[in-house]
């Protein structure tokens, strides 16, 4: 969809259909919106339906203009009491007005600023965030369908209509909202694409776009040289599959950032998750094509740094292979050498994601990070406890940790702290090997967690995010349509964006 500004009075203004929010129980509407209700409007204030309309979350109510007008519809979208008023509710309201005119098939379709003021936050941020919720919750997965396809074409354009030039910050406003929706997409195309096109060797071209594109520097390391290496958990669970795994490394080094630690992301890159020889039960087996959804975050995060040349050193490790049983998988009581030299007894390979993430946890420390991020759909359980609409956080600095989870608040990406403490390694110990790697069924993913722990020295800040339950929905919720969410994207953002100042303690 193109976005342009369209600058000009208010009578000159012209689109299919123009969108402004309200909020509920007010009695009176936003200033902006009673501005151009008392020029423009005056035929709405008149009706009987907007007085009806309530401004709850997520509704929307479009009204109709009589005889021919320069703007011929007005789409209200409810943003909910102002007292309860966040981002996330722009953002949703902002998408759920958009997929109504898109339904309309409308296309050309019209936000103005106005419809911004009166707002309880910073005009450009507004502006920014209701433009990524409008466009991100457009998105459609059709690139595989060859009939029946429903045009996803509407609208072809959203103009952003003022009175006057846009200042700067409105405009790089826009500029950010189109980079993040890009990124986003890009981890939703993957996400949701099937595991026989998104192999290892299809993310490794897809990272190799982005060398292309941004001049991102890009090392990949094959199975042979990851076991040279002594990858020995990462090629225990590629050795099961014919599909060529690898570990892809991105590097995002602007001019000046060379001598600065790096932020590291790692991401869990398991292309399909059969299980291997702890093998799934069938019933939505179809689902773990997902499981490479925090690989595919830090790509779209990659591309974001990108597009925006964010000035930081950031490092992306992304470890990608498939799960499947074979003659030649990994077993259970299998004892596995790490990269880090510990041993590892295998009691299922179904907790196969721990075991690529600890060797990459490793390699990420000869970059002397200034902080390691890793993000995985690592447990079962973290949806048992917190569901599909928030992911589990965790490391070994509770300030960084709070920090990242009151930025995922901001960003529309909500996570709950689970405790590491000492005494849930218990669960984990074995009688052969320094640990197992899975415990019984209690505390799942705060064991993940424990595992991953063993991998990072304490010098090193480090945070794990599980994110199994808010990487894919299974029904539209404002900016995510059904399907892939994007989780992650704008988190790993952020953290590169505000480095140092979230660190924490």
């Amino acid at each position: 969809m193109l976005v342009e500004w369209q600058v000009g009075k208010l009578e000159e203004w012209q689109s299919d259909a123009i969108i402004f929010f309200v909020l509920e129980k007010e009695t009176e509407f936003l200033p902006g919106f009673k501005k151009w209700l008392s020029t423009e409007g005056m035929w709405l204030s008149e009706s009987a339906g907007l007085q009806d309309f309530q401004g709850k979350v997520q509704q929307t109510a479009v009204f109709y203009a009589p005889d021919r007008r320069r703007i011929s519809r007005v789409v209200c979208a409810g943003l909910g009491p102002a007292d309860k008023f966040d981002l996330d509710r722009l953002r949703n309201g902002a998408a759920t007005a958009l997929r109504k005119c898109r339904d309309l098939q409308l296309n050309r379709v019209a936000v103005p600023l106005l419809a911004l003021e009166g707002l309880p936050v910073e005009r450009a941020r507004a502006l920014e965030e209701s433009l990524i919720g409008g466009i991100a919750g457009l998105y459609r997965f059709i690139a595989l369908k060859t009939r029946d396809v429903e045009p996803v074409s509407y609208p072809e354009t959203l103009l952003l209509l003022t009175e006057e030039e846009p200042e700067a910050n409105l405009r790089k406003a826009v500029t950010t909202a189109d980079a993040l929706v890009s990124g986003i997409n890009l981890t939703r195309d993957l996400v949701v694409a099937p595991g026989n096109q998104v192999t290892p060797t299809f993310m490794a071209e897809i990272a190799h776009g982005l060398t292309e594109s941004y001049g991102i520097r890009m090392q990949l390391i094959n199975l042979q040289e990851a076991q040279k290496m002594g990858m020995g958990a990462f090629a225990a669970v590629a050795q099961g599959s014919r599909e060529p795994a690898c570990i892809i490394v991105l590097e995002h080094c602007p001019s000046g950032t060379e001598g600065d630690p790096p932020i590291v992301f790692v991401g869990k890159g398991i292309t399909f998750d059969t299980g291997g020889i702890s093998l799934k039960p069938s019933a939505k087996l179809e689902a773990m094509k997902l499981d490479m959804a925090g690989a595919a975050a830090v790509l779209g995060a990659f591309d974001v740094l990108g597009k925006m040349q964010i000035e930081r050193h950031v490092v992306g490790i992304l470890p990608c292979t498939e799960n499947m049983p074979d003659g030649k998988a990994y077993k259970p009581g299998d004892v596995i050498h790490t990269m880090a030299g510990l041993t590892v007894e295998v009691i299922s390979t179904d907790a196969e994601g721990r075991m690529i993430l600890c060797d990459a946890l490793t390699y990420a420390l000869q970059y002397k990070p200034a902080v390691i991020v890793d993000l995985a759909t690592l447990t079962g359980a973290c949806i048992v406890a917190l569901g599909n609409e928030t992911a589990a956080i965790m490391g070994n600095r509770e300030g960084l940790v709070e920090q990242l989870r009151a930025v995922g608040m901001e960003v529309g990406e909500r996570l709950w702290p689970l405790p590491l403490w000492d005494f849930y390694f218990d669960y984990l110990k074995s009688d052969i090997a320094d640990f197992k790697n899975v415990g019984e069924r209690s505390a799942g993913t705060i064991v993940g967690g424990v595992f991953l722990k063993q991998f990072v020295p304490d010098e090193i800040p480090w945070v794990h995010m599980d994110i199994a339950g808010t990487a894919w929905t299974d029904k539209d919720t404002g900016i995510s349509p059904k399907g892939a969410t994007g989780f992650g994207v704008r988190l790993l953002v952020e953290t590169a964006r505000r480095w140092p100042d979230i660190k924490g303690r």
